[in-house]
């Protein structure tokens, strides 16, 4: 059986970024993920549509945790 790590990622508590640094941001939040699945160790990514502290998820092509972890 093949195993993968779930990350559910949570809304943080600095959220009084300027516009042009949320931007920064975000960019860089895409272009890491865009890093991870071409590396094949990110299966799924995505936002969830509901506003609430739960905001997306990640499905990891991981043996552990721990790798899960570092990757982010």
């Amino acid at each position: 059986m093949h195993q993968y790590v779930m990350a559910l990622l949570k809304r943080g508590p600095n959220r009084d970024r300027s516009e042009e640094e949320a931007i920064k941001l975000q960019a860089a939040h895409m272009e890491n993920i865009g890093r991870l699945a071409d590396a094949g160790k990110l299966v799924l990514a995505g936002p969830f549509l509901k506003e609430g502290d739960l905001r997306g998820i990640y499905i990891f092509d991981v043996k552990t945790e721990e790798e899960a972890k570092a990757l982010v």
